[in-house]
């Protein structure tokens, strides 16, 4: 059995089973797309730790204090509703 017998057959293999070969390679292409996006995943996720951990250390060394807002403290008096009136004993 020569190597163009081999290579004979396999073209009759691929022929006869288009529709296996095809979802083959597109099986094949699905794989290396899922590999692609996971390893740009990653390196997104990386590159996010690095921008968060810049962001903390920015912000350690601000020596700008946050403004502090006092508290306001409010009284309102109360009208006294009470009227002198004279007893009719007197």
């Amino acid at each position: 059995m020569g190597c163009s017998e081999i290579m004979r057959n396999l073209g009759e293999l691929i022929m006869n089973n288009k529709l296996v070969t095809f979802l083959s390679v597109a099986l094949f292409a699905f794989v290396i797309t899922v590999i692609a996006l996971a390893v740009s995943n990653n390196n997104n996720a990386s590159d996010l730790d690095d921008c968060r951990a810049e962001v903390s250390r920015l912000m350690a060394l601000t020596s700008t204090a946050a403004p502090t807002v006092a508290p306001v403290t409010t009284t309102t008096l109360i009208p006294d509703t009470t009227t002198l009136t004279s007893s009719p004993l007197s």
